[in-house]
């Protein structure tokens, strides 16, 4: 098996589907818009969200082979490091990142939206197979609109979330938590700010002796409506929720619940 990322048929595919359609029925409920993002996203992007500063160490830089070189390689059958070119694109790594510049220049009230996406972020040597891996999949859901708009999302999604984990008999609970930033002063700064205000709640469930996150919980205040200019009133904020449905299946799994969340699944996606 490869660490970095995770294939899955029959049982484990259907409860996958099964957790992605629960929660996408949940933002439509909230009259949620659909949105569909690329696996790539420009550097322009990653640096107007200030990502390059607070999370590098995950970043993964799309490639390609020189075009000079496609024939020796086509007839060596090698690839060597110098032939590689890179671009000024990178493979996803947060969901929501893509939805604030489709959102820019917008006058908004209040709005939310979600998508599915496939989401890429490096952790060196800390890959498992399990609960962390390079490519994995994520159920976001953003809400835009005033703090009380966006903190009355955030709690209803966190009351769902843990509705949800009980109806399907697994463990867990919500606590505080701050974002895995590269380690600066600035940085360092970052997490306890979080910690403190209480910006960002995990649901927590325990993967092989190990306390993982099967979905966060965050609060942005305006540090993506303000650069991308869809905050014209000075009041608009946005906060997002993300579902690791990789890490949702290590926990049914650890749980030893998945023929349980199997038959469940199937009674309602064959409705």
């Amino acid at each position: 098996m490869n660490n970095e990322y995770i294939c899955y048929k029959n049982e484990e595919a259907s409860i996958l589907k099964y957790i992605d359609s629960h929660f996408e029925d949940i933002a439509l409920s909230l009259g949620a818009e659909i949105f569909h993002i690329p696996a790539l996203i420009e550097s322009s992007v990653l640096q107007k969200c200030g990502y390059f500063r607070s999370f590098p160490h995950h970043l993964t830089l799309a490639s390609y082979y020189d075009p000079l070189a496609y024939e020796e390689i086509a007839n060596s059958g090698d690839l060597k490091p110098s032939q590689i070119r890179n671009s000024n694109l990178y493979f996803t790594p947060a969901a929501c990142l893509h939805c604030y510049p489709m959102l820019e220049n917008e006058t908004i009230d209040k709005k939310v939206l979600t998508t599915r996406a496939r989401v890429y972020r490096y952790e060196n040597n800390r890959f498992n197979g399990k609960t962390r891996i390079w490519d994995f999949t994520v159920r976001e859901i953003v809400f835009v609109g005033t703090p009380e708009f966006v903190n009355n999302g955030l709690n209803a999604m966190k009351q769902h979330a843990l509705d949800f984990m009980r109806e399907i008999g697994l463990k867990g609970e919500l606590k505080k938590a701050s974002d895995h930033f590269y380690p600066s002063k600035v940085n360092d700064m970052k997490g306890k700010i979080q910690l403190s205000n209480s910006l960002k709640d995990e649901l927590i469930c325990n993967v092989d002796n190990v306390e993982t996150a099967i979905a966060s919980f965050n609060t942005h205040g305006n540090h993506f409506s303000k650069p991308f200019n869809f905050d014209s009133s000075g009041a608009i904020v946005s906060g997002c929720v993300g579902f690791g449905l990789e890490r949702w299946i290590a926990a049914i799994k650890a749980q030893d619940l998945t023929g349980e969340v199997y038959n469940i699944c199937k009674k309602v996606l064959t409705k």
